[in-house]
């Protein structure tokens, strides 16, 4: 496994992994809703033992976290939560080729060359993405979270009495489980982008030989969408809501306003598409949306008509083994949210 994904999310505290009986769980606390997998190994295999979903709905998260520690089968030992937003960064940056232990030396004084946070503000780590690279040069990965968001975090977990060692970022959970769970063969010199729509923001990250090789928030999401429809139609948001999943009569009035509504999303991606072609000189040669905003009827062919790239439906759970309680029926209706959850799970085994 490549060192970058076994001590990504690492950089709030070290992680000492155990070879102790019991499942890990990554909970990915969403502004809409909160996502939980319980995931258990049996040699090369994972098996997810349980997977929930509770609505947020502007709760306090703590009512929230015990609904879905509710679903275990066995007390939490292991757990893995993660933050996101405009508190976080991701940078790729060409360096000089040294050892980790001397990049991270020299990361600490440099540091605030790559993020716009006084140092005292953040925390930071850096990880050697590919050091095969041509000439003397390697490519690294550096992070940044605000300390605040971290310690807010470990703070919520702590006072429900659950181990806060491990502290992620969303935007590179969903390529953890592509990583690791993916036995696709790779087109050489293309890339793939995996676009996870939630409630409020959009995670853009592209893959390069399944790894990890560009971040980008999109600060839009799919209650844009539901504002569009509710001003359109004259309807609540909750009714609004409704008519976003279920058109029905509706159908054709309601995919022109989805699609008007993408439109910003889209042309944000397209924008990150030409960065990355031309700093790269790889082309994007497919989309894989996932997310909750991912279960819009025709999302697919509104992307590939404007963007004119493959794209289909990630549903993370396709890729894995499920015990029997998890219906088909969950998996079609909830499978494509649980990417950061099951990305987030996965860690332990790495």
């Amino acid at each position: 496994m490549h060192p970058l994904l076994t001590s990504y999310f690492s950089f709030v505290r070290n992680l000492i992994y155990k070879q102790e009986e019991g499942c890990s769980v990554g909970i990915d606390l969403g502004t809409n809703e909160c996502k939980l997998i319980e995931l258990a190994k049996n040699g090369e295999d994972y098996l997810v033992v349980n997977a929930a979903v509770v609505p947020t709905a502007g709760e306090d998260l703590k009512p929230i976290i015990k609904k879905l520690l509710e679903h275990l089968s066995m007390p939490c030992k292991f757990l893995y939560a993660s933050i996101s937003g405009k508190g976080t960064l991701v940078r790729y940056i060409n360096m000089p080729k040294m050892t980790l232990k001397d990049l991270k030396n020299s990361f600490n004084i440099e540091a605030d060359k790559y993020f716009p946070f006084p140092q005292d503000q953040i925390y930071t780590d850096c990880f050697i993405l590919n050091d095969s690279q041509k000439g003397n040069q390697m490519n690294v990965m550096a992070v940044a979270a605000k300390r605040e968001l971290v310690d807010q975090r470990i703070k919520l977990l702590s006072e429900l009495e659950l181990p806060a060692d491990f502290i992620g970022i969303n935007a590179v959970a969903n390529a953890n489980v592509f990583h690791m769970l993916n036995k696709s063969p790779v087109e050489e010199n293309k890339a793939i982008a995996v676009l996870n729509l939630g409630q409020s923001l959009s995670s853009l990250t592209i893959l390069e030989e399944n790894l990890p090789k560009f971040n980008r928030d999109i600060f839009i999401g799919s209650i844009e969408i539901t504002k569009r429809i509710s001003n359109a139609l004259g309807v609540s948001l909750e009714e609004a809501e409704i008519l976003k999943q279920n058109p029905g009569e509706r159908k054709e009035q309601i995919s022109s306003v989805v699609e008007s509504a993408l439109m910003n999303i889209i042309q944000e991606i397209r924008l990150s598409f030409d960065y990355f072609s031309t700093e790269k000189n790889k082309e994007i040669s497919a989309i894989l949306l996932t997310g909750g905003g991912a279960k819009l009827e025709n999302i697919c062919p509104i992307f590939e008509r404007n963007l004119e790239i493959k794209t289909s439906i990630w549903n993370p759970l396709s890729l894995i083994k499920k015990s029997p309680g998890i219906t088909d029926d969950f998996i079609s209706q909830n499978g494509c949210k649980f990417g950061v959850a099951l990305g987030l799970a996965l860690y332990h085994y790495d």
